[in-house]
C-alpha cells in the first residue's frame, strides 16, 4: 500500500508523513522500518521490499524520503507506483513540489495522496477581487513554492489562463528592462529571455490546442 505526502508546505508534509509512520510502527511493532532517499534509491532496492519480509517480522514499512529528486527515480516512478500500492508492505512517500506528470502518476496509483499548501495571505483589492500581482512578486523573487501556491489559488478563483499568462509576460518584460539598467536579481539575462520565450510559446501553443495552458503555466512555475 502506498501513501503519498507532497506539496508546497514541506514542513507540514514531513509532519504528516512521520505521524503516519509513527502510528503504523505503534500498531505493528514487529514490522521492519526501512528509509530510502534519493541517494540510496535504486530499482532493485525498492523491488526487494515489494513482496519480501523482514528478518524478524512479517511486514516492511518503507519510507521514501524525496526520492523523486533522483532523475532515475523520476523516470521509473510510473512503473513502481502500482506495485508499491498492491504490495502487502506499506510505502510512505514524502515529496516537495512535484511536476504535473509525477502528480498524475501518484493520483492514479496510490492508495492515498495528501497535498499540503503554504498558507498565503489572501491578496485582494478594494472590491474583494483576487490580486494576481502577488504572483508577479513571487515570480520575481524566484520562489517556486509561493508562485505555485498563489497560481493554484488564482485558478481556484476562476482566473483565466490567458489573464495569468499575460500578467507573467508583462512582469518578465519589466524585469528584462530593469536588468539592462541595474542587474537582474534572481535571474540572469539569458534566463529572463528564455522565460519570456517560454511564456510566448505557451500562449500560442495553448491557443492552437497543442498544450493545456493551465498545466503549462504550472510546469513553468515549478521550473523557475
Amino acid at each position: 500500500m502506498l501513501y503519498v505526502f507532497h506539496g508546497s508546505d514541506i514542513n507540514r508534509s514531513i509532519e504528516k508523513a512521520h505521524k503516519l509512520i509513527d502510528s503504523l510502527l505503534a500498531k505493528r511493532p514487529d514490522a521492519s522500518y526501512v528509509q530510502i532517499n534519493s541517494d540510496s534509491w535504486s530499482i532493485p532496492l525498492v523491488e526487494s521490499h515489494l513482496g519480501g519480509q523482514g528478518l524478524f517480522s512479517n511486514k516492511y514499512i518503507v519510507f521514501l524520503d524525496r526520492v523523486s529528486e533522483s532523475v532515475e527515480a523520476k523516470e521509473h516512478m510510473a512503473d513502481l507506483v502500482s506495485p508499491m500500492n498492491e504490495s502487502g508492505n506499506i510505502f510512505v512517500s514524502l515529496e516537495g513540489l512535484l511536476n504535473v506528470e509525477i502528480k498524475k502518476i501518484f493520483d492514479k496509483g496510490a492508495e492515498k495522496v495528501v497535498v499540503t499548501e503554504l498558507l498565503i495571505k489572501k491578496a485582494a483589492n478594494g472590491n474583494g477581487e483576487y490580486n494576481i500581482f502577488a504572483l508577479s512578486d513571487a515570480l520575481s523573487s524566484r520562489n517556486r513554492a509561493v508562485s505555485w501556491t498563489i497560481y493554484r489559488q488564482a485558478v481556484d478563483r476562476g482566473m483565466s489562463s490567458e489573464s495569468i499568462l499575460g500578467t507573467l509576460f508583462w512582469k518578465v518584460k519589466t524585469m528584462i528592462l530593469a536588468s539592462n539598467e541595474k542587474g537582474s536579481g534572481k535571474y540572469s539575462k539569458n534566463e529572463l529571455q528564455s522565460l519570456l520565450t517560454n511564456i510566448i510559446v505557451l500562449y500560442h501553443d495553448g491557443h492552437r490546442g497543442l498544450v493545456d495552458m493551465e498545466l503549462g503555466i504550472e510546469k513553468l512555475l515549478l521550473e523557475l
